[in-house]
């Protein structure tokens, strides 16, 4: 499982961090390999964004020592589900996809949303104040909460 947004430093690690913490929660760590990296190369080597990291600490969620890297051609072979955090990234990402499987492995996160937030992709809290940060966490421990169950419905 992937999670890439546009650096790697604020959605993206974000959600590798919570779906690793639900991981840990159920038993399933190690059983799922679960990573992240941001479409440009901006903060490749750079831990990720200090507000996202005091938002993740406000709800729980430990730092697993990320440092940001962009994504590779190479990463459709190494995942089953690359998860774009907005549209941008996801067409970033297919037009990298080398065959049709590469590009069925790319889901958008908003597929895991609950009904009720009318977004269809998760916002870039990057120039926002620390409620932005806060309410991206919100909605990616939501979304990977419903990825989890999806999952384990199918059996993975």
């Amino acid at each position: 499982m992937l999670f890439v947004c546009l650096g790697n430093i604020c959605r993206s690690p974000a959600a590798e961090m919570i779906f690793n913490a639900l991981l840990a929660e159920r038993g399933l760590q190690g059983r799922i390999r679960c990573d992240s990296c941001g479409v440009a190369a901006y903060h490749v080597g750079q831990k990720p964004d200090s507000r996202m990291l005091a938002a993740l600490k406000r709800a729980g969620i430990p730092y697993n020592g990320h440092r940001g890297r962009q994504f590779s051609p190479a990463d459709f072979d190494a995942f089953d589900l690359i998860i774009p955090q907005d549209t941008t990234n996801r067409e970033d990402i297919l037009c990298q996809a080398r065959k049709s499987e590469d590009a069925a492995k790319v889901v958008p996160m908003s597929r895991w949303f609950p009904a009720d937030t009318g977004l269809d992709e998760v916002p870039d809290p990057y120039y926002g104040g620390p409620h932005g940060f806060d309410l991206v966490v919100e909605l990616l421990r939501a979304a990977c909460t419903a990825l989890c169950e999806d999952l384990a419905a199918r059996g993975r």
